[in-house]
C-alpha cells in the first residue's frame, strides 16, 4: 500500500490518475470528507486527518509499505504554511513512517532548497530533507523546478475575463519550469526503481521567461498580446504589507520578486540524461492539456 500525501494537489491528483489506472493500491490522507469521498469513488483508500497532528498521521501510515509526499502550505489553504506543512507536517508524516517499518519514503522537495534560501520555503523543504536523511528510512528526494502549469495558470488566470495576461514584474528574467506530468513520472519510476533510492535528484524543464509563457498563453487562446504587470517595486510592498490579512499573496509577491532578481536557470539534461526513459513535455504540450 502507498500513502500519497498532497492528493488533492496538482502533482498529486496526477499521481493518484496514474496509480488508480495502473490498480495500484493508494490510500490518501485528506483533511477534507468531501475530497475524501471523491477520491474513495475512484478507488483511492482515505484516512480524513492533518498532516499536522500526529495521531493523524500515525493511523494514515499504518500498514503502508511506501509513503509519497507532495503536500505543501505554500498556496492559500487556511491556516497552513510551509513551515507547518513543508517542514513540521513532513516531520510528522518522517517519524511516523520510521514507526511503521515503512520500507520507502519518497519527498518532493524542491530545486534549490537550502538553509540560507532566501525564500522561507526553500528553507522549510531543506528541513524535511534533513530530517528525512537521517531517519534511517530508505529514501528518495525529488526537486523539481518550478511547475509550469501552475505558471500558466498563474499568467493565463485572467485570459477569458479580460483578454489579458498578467506578469509580476518585467517578466524577463528566465526561469526553470517543469512540467507536473514529468515530475509524477519520475514519482513513479522511484516507487518501482531501488536503484533511484539515497538518492537526491534535481529535476527540471527548459528555461524560459514569463514574458514567453504569456505569449504562448495569447497565441492558444488567439488574443492580442495584452498583458497586465504587477511592478517589482509594488511587489516588494506587497511582500511586507499583505502578511497580516493574506500570508499567501505576501508568499506570492516574495516569490515573484527572487523569481525576478536571481539566476534561476538550470541544466536538466544530465539528470534527465541519467534517469533515462522518462518524457520531457514541452509548454504547448502543457499549455494544450490546461
Amino acid at each position: 500500500m502507498i500513502l500519497l500525501v498532497g492528493a488533492t494537489g496538482r502533482l498529486g491528483g496526477v499521481l493518484v490518475d496514474g496509480l488508480v489506472r495502473d490498480g495500484v493500491p493508494v490510500r490518501a490522507l485528506t483533511r477534507s470528507t468531501d475530497a475524501a469521498a471523491r477520491l474513495r469513488a475512484m478507488g483511492v483508500g482515505c484516512a480524513v486527518g492533518d498532516l499536522r497532528n500526529a495521531s493523524d498521521v500515525a493511523r494514515a501510515v499504518a500498514g503502508c509499505t511506501v509513503v509519497v509526499s507532495a503536500a505543501s502550505g505554500f498556496g492559500p489553504m487556511g491556516s497552513s504554511t510551509p513551515k507547518s506543512v513543508d517542514r513540521d507536517g513532513n516531520l510528522n508524516l518522517i517519524r511516523a513512517a520510521a514507526a511503521a517499518g515503512v520500507r520507502h519514503f519518497i519527498l518532493v522537495s524542491m530545486h534549490g532548497a537550502a538553509p540560507d534560501a532566501r525564500l522561507p520555503l526553500l528553507r522549510m523543504k531543506h528541513d524535511a530533507e534533513q530530517a528525512l536523511r537521517a531517519s534511517g528510512l530508505g529514501w528518495t528526494i525529488i526537486r523539481p523546478t518550478a511547475c509550469l502549469e501552475t505558471y500558466l495558470d498563474v499568467v493565463g488566470g485572467p485570459i477569458e475575463r479580460r483578454r489579458s495576461t498578467i506578469v509580476f514584474g518585467a517578466g524577463n528574467v528566465p526561469v526553470n519550469f517543469v512540467s507536473v506530468k514529468d515530475v509524477a513520472a519520475l514519482v513513479r519510476r522511484a516507487i518501482d526503481d531501488r536503484t533511484l533510492r539515497g538518492r537526491l535528484i534535481d529535476w527540471g524543464g527548459a528555461d524560459l521567461t514569463l514574458n514567453e509563457l504569456s505569449s504562448a498563453v495569447h497565441a492558444t487562446a488567439g488574443t492580442d498580446g495584452k498583458t497586465t504587470r504587477i511592478p517589482l517595486p509594488a511587489l516588494r510592498v506587497m511582500a511586507v504589507v499583505a502578511r497580516p490579512f493574506s500570508p499567501f499573496l505576501a508568499r506570492m509577491a516574495q516569490a515573484s520578486v527572487i523569481m525576478n532578481t536571481t539566476d534561476m536557470t538550470f541544466d536538466a539534461a544530465p539528470e534527465r540524461e541519467a534517469v533515462g526513459g522518462l518524457p520531457w513535455t514541452g509548454m504547448e504540450e502543457a499549455l494544450a492539456g490546461r
